[in-house]
């Protein structure tokens, strides 16, 4: 009997041009697919927000240094940054300051009533802290002004909104004069 010799369509130069095209179209396909999507590391992101800030907020009672970005309305919606925070203000001597409790004010429900907050190159202390349901609040008697300088930190707090990433049912808010 005789052995049967199987010869291929192609030569060995093309099929070794075959792999190599096909690598490259691979890799080329894993690049677009991995390689361009939006940048998720928080550092990144906290490093692009931080360049942006227009001030520093300091609380030495939970050792936070937190670069601050004015923000402004959007409609109803006031955009507040993933990893810094962000300030808004409709009077002179009055400013908001709000932070995700997941990731810069982590430590906001630490604070108490007499613990001092550094912002702006001005020095407050703590009045006031309070707890709200979100529906609860009235954004017009948060940001109406004052007769001293005051500042608002404002953070969520409570349960996880169902069916949402990072809203919450309630917010913690801290009033310093």
């Amino acid at each position: 009997m005789g052995s049967v010799i199987e010869r291929s369509r192609f030569s060995r130069k093309q099929k070794i041009s075959l792999l190599i095209f096909a690598t490259y179209f691979v890799a080329g396909f894993a690049f677009i697919a991995i390689g361009l999507q939006p940048i998720k590391d928080s550092a990144a992101v906290y490093a692009t927000e931080s360049e942006l800030a227009t001030s520093l907020l300091g609380i030495d009672t939970i050792n936070l240094i937190a670069p601050v970005k004015d923000v402004t309305l959007n409609g109803k919606t006031l955009e507040v940054p993933e990893q810094i925070a962000g300030a808004y203000s409709v009077h002179d001597n009055k400013t908001l300051i709000m932070g995700h409790s997941s990731t810069i004010f982590a430590n906001l429900k630490d604070l108490s009533v007499g613990d001092e907050i550094n912002y702006s190159d001005k020095k407050y202390t703590i009045t006031e802290i309070t707890e709200k349901q979100k529906q609860e609040i009235a954004m017009k008697d948060i940001l109406k002004p004052e007769e001293q300088d005051t500042l608002v930190l404002m953070t969520c707090s409570g349960e996880k909104v169902e069916g949402s990433m990072s809203d919450h049912t309630h917010r913690l808010i801290i009033t310093a004069k």
